[in-house]
C-alpha cells in the first residue's frame, strides 16, 4: 500500500479510537467509510481487530463502571446476529458493502437524531445486539444499534459496558472471519500496523471525556457520522 493511503487510513482510525474512547463507541462508523474506499478488503476485519484491542483498554480503564450482568442475554443474543451477518458479507460485492456501510451510519444518525429518550432493558438490549451482530460483521459498524438503546443512560456507565460488549462482539467477530477465511496473515499484519495509532487516540480520548460528559459533543459526533456516511455512498456509486 502506498504511504499516502496508509497516513489516510492511520487518521481516520486515529479520530474513530478519540471519538470512541470519548463518547463510548464510533470508531467503525467514522472509520469504515473511508477504509472500504482505499481498500475495500480491509472491511470489515482491520477494524474489528483494532476495535477489539482498543475496547480492552477502554474497558480496563473504566472498569469500575462496568454492569456486566445487564449484558449477559445481550451476548447470547448477538450470535445467531453473527451467524447472519457472516452468511450476508460472503454474498456482498464491493458496491453492496459499501451501501451497507453509507446506510447502517446514515440510518444510525438518523435515529440518533430523531429518536425520543427511553430506559434500555433487557429485551431492547438483545434487539439491539442482534442487529449489532449483523451490522458488525459485515461492515464492522456494530456500536450504533447498542449506543442507541443506552444512549440516555449514565454517560460512564454506558461506556464501559460499551467496550465489554465490544470485547465480545469483536471477539465473536473475528472467530467468524477465521472460519471464512478471511485472517490472512497479509490482513492480520496489517491491522497490526495501525494498533499504536488508535492507542494513540485512545490517550487523547481519554481527555475528552469530561467534555462529552458535559453534553456538547453529541452534534459534532452526528456530523462527522453524516459526513462519513456520505462519503461511503459517494463511493458506492463510484462504484456502480
Amino acid at each position: 500500500m502506498e504511504l499516502t493511503y496508509w497516513i489516510v487510513a492511520a487518521t481516520c482510525l486515529f479520530i474513530g479510537c478519540w471519538v470512541q474512547t470519548a463518547l463510548g463507541f464510533g470508531m467503525a462508523v467514522i472509520a469504515a467509510p473511508i477504509l472500504v474506499m482505499i481498500e475495500p478488503s480491509w472491511v470489515p476485519v482491520v477494524i474489528t481487530i483494532n476495535a477489539l484491542v482498543l475496547s480492552v483498554f477502554n474497558t480496563w480503564s473504566q472498569r469500575q463502571w462496568v454492569n456486566a450482568r445487564s449484558l449477559a442475554i445481550p451476548m447470547v443474543a448477538r450470535i445467531p446476529g453473527t451467524i447472519l451477518g457472516a452468511w450476508l458479507l460472503l454474498q456482498l460485492n464491493v458496491f453492496w458493502l459499501q451501501v451497507c456501510v453509507a446506510t447502517c451510519v446514515l440510518l444510525a444518525v438518523l435515529v440518533s437524531y430523531y429518536g425520543k429518550q427511553f430506559s434500555y432493558t433487557s429485551t431492547r438490549l438483545s434487539v439491539a445486539a442482534f442487529v449489532s451482530g449483523i451490522t458488525g460483521t459485515t461492515t464492522s459498524i456494530g456500536g450504533p444499534p447498542m449506543a442507541l438503546v443506552m444512549q440516555h443512560g449514565d454517560s460512564k456507565t454506558v461506556r464501559a459496558n460499551l467496550s465489554l460488549f465490544f470485547i465480545y462482539s469483536c471477539s465473536v467477530s473475528i472467530v467468524a472471519y477465521g472460519f471464512m477465511g478471511l485472517l490472512t496473515t497479509e490482513i492480520v499484519s496489517a491491522s497490526l500496523s495501525y494498533t499504536p495509532v488508535c492507542l494513540l487516540g485512545f490517550h487523547y480520548g481519554k481527555r475528552a471525556q469530561g467534555f462529552v460528559d458535559a453534553g456538547r459533543f453529541r452534534p459534532l459526533l452526528l456530523t462527522l457520522c453524516t459526513i462519513a456516511g456520505l462519503i461511503a455512498l459517494a463511493g458506492a456509486i463510484k462504484q456502480f
